[in-house]
C-alpha cells in the first residue's frame, strides 16, 4: 500500500510504501478498532493514537499514529519550523 508521507526538508510529499496486510485509518467509528500505526507498524486501539503530522490521506487528514512516532513526528516539526516573523 503507499501513502503519502510529508518531507520536511525538501517540503514535499513523498511516497511510503507499507505492508497491505496494515489497517491503517484517518476516521474510525469504532475507537476500540486495532490499527496499525504507519510509521513503525505498532498495534493500537484507534481511540488510543494520534493524528499523524506527516503521514496524510489526499484531503490532508492524518493518520493514527501511536506516542512514541507521534512524538518524534513533534521533533521533526520543531527542527524544521520556520520562525515566526514579529510584526
Amino acid at each position: 500500500m503507499k501513502l503519502r508521507r510529508w518531507d520536511y526538508e525538501h517540503q514535499e510529499y513523498i511516497e511510503a510504501r507499507i505492508p497491505d496486510d496494515w489497517n491503517v485509518k484517518t476516521y474510525c467509528n469504532d475507537m476500540a478498532e486495532i490499527v496499525n500505526c504507519p510509521s513503525c507498524g505498532k498495534e493500537l486501539e484507534f481511540g488510543e493514537g494520534y493524528s499523524s503530522q506527516e503521514f496524510h490521506n489526499f484531503a490532508g487528514f492524518g493518520y493514527c499514529v501511536c506516542s512514541d512516532c507521534y512524538e518524534e513526528e513533534l521533533d521533526r516539526v520543531r527542527k524544521y519550523r520556520r520562525p515566526e516573523k514579529c510584526v
